[in-house]
């Protein structure tokens, strides 16, 4: 009886010891973390991502470990915690030393807009893979290019299209723009046509199955042609660049007479031939043609 009761006593004396030990360990100033450093991010607010941090580092495991224990620290919730700010990703999250959190993290930079419709108030931002992260504000100007898809509305996680198509886009409006041809909004398709709508008036047609130099080529060695020096922004309705060297160009009615004109030019490498043919109809039928 009595050694029962010796053990019974060890028994309570040890584990009393133990959790006295856990519960003073744990809270060692040298094994608690009391500083939380941020790093990443270009316009990303540090304070905002410190008590994100600082909010999961509050409390007690089961009400006794501390979650400030630099061993048993919440990684995981820290991570999702943050991840939330939608500009964020590819969060990384490590002690430096016992006391110290070093939290550091990527951020998407917008590189275009990908809207419903173009009068669409609400967009998505998207970065130069094409992935749409969060929602921007109504803004006015033209200072990020507006992406609509014909078949899918935008979705934050979701991409535009393929990250290679969308950089061949991003190279052809580089490319145009280079070329003094701005443009102001751009159209996809599901079979990978694109609708590049240029500032002041005018659309180009392409194919993202062409290099966007070839493209490019295309369209200078048509406009440079003697036929066609004329064209700038305004003053044609669309120049369809989606077959090779052989470029369609449609140009825009005059205003005192209702015309409907398509001229064909074959441009190849540095010369262009051009066959024009016009139709003087309806409006009605002038846009029918079109379609």
């Amino acid at each position: 009886m009595l050694k029962q009761v010796g053990f019974g006593f060890l028994l309570i004396f040890g584990t009393a010891l133990i959790l006295t030990a856990v519960w003073y360990g744990t809270r060692l100033e040298s094994l608690t973390i009391s500083q939380v450093e941020v790093q990443g991010g270009e316009t990303v607010d540090h304070d905002k991502v410190t008590q994100l941090v600082n909010a999961q580092l509050e409390g007690e495991y089961a009400g006794f470990i501390p979650r400030t224990f630099a061993w048993l620290y919440p990684k995981k919730e820290i991570i999702s915690a943050v991840s939330a700010v939608e500009r964020i990703h590819s969060i990384r999250v490590e002690r430096t030393s016992g006391s110290a959190l070093l939290v550091s993290f990527d951020e998407y930079l917008p590189e275009a807009l990908w809207c419903k419709t173009l009068r669409a108030i609400e967009c998505v931002f998207i970065d130069a893979q094409g992935r749409a992260y969060g929602t921007s504000p109504n803004l006015a100007g033209g200072s990020l290019v507006r992406f609509i898809h014909t078949s899918q509305a935008p979705k934050k996680g979701k991409l535009l299209t393929s990250a290679e198509d969308f950089q061949l886009l991003q190279g052809l409006t580089q490319l145009l723009e280079e070329n003094s041809w701005y443009v102001s909004h751009v159209e996809i398709d599901k079979v990978r046509d694109a609708f590049l709508h240029i500032v002041d008036g005018g659309e180009f047609k392409v194919t993202l199955t062409q290099d966007p130099e070839v493209t490019v080529n295309n369209l200078n060695a048509v406009i440079t042609s003697e036929e066609f020096n004329g064209l700038q922004p305004g003053n044609f309705q669309y120049i369809d660049l989606r077959f090779g060297n052989k470029v369609f160009v449609n140009e825009e009615a005059p205003v005192e007479e209702v015309v409907s004109e398509e001229t064909v030019a074959e441009a190849e490498n540095t010369e262009s031939d051009e066959n024009r043919d016009s139709e003087t109809e309806t409006a009605a039928s002038g846009d029918a043609a079109e379609e």
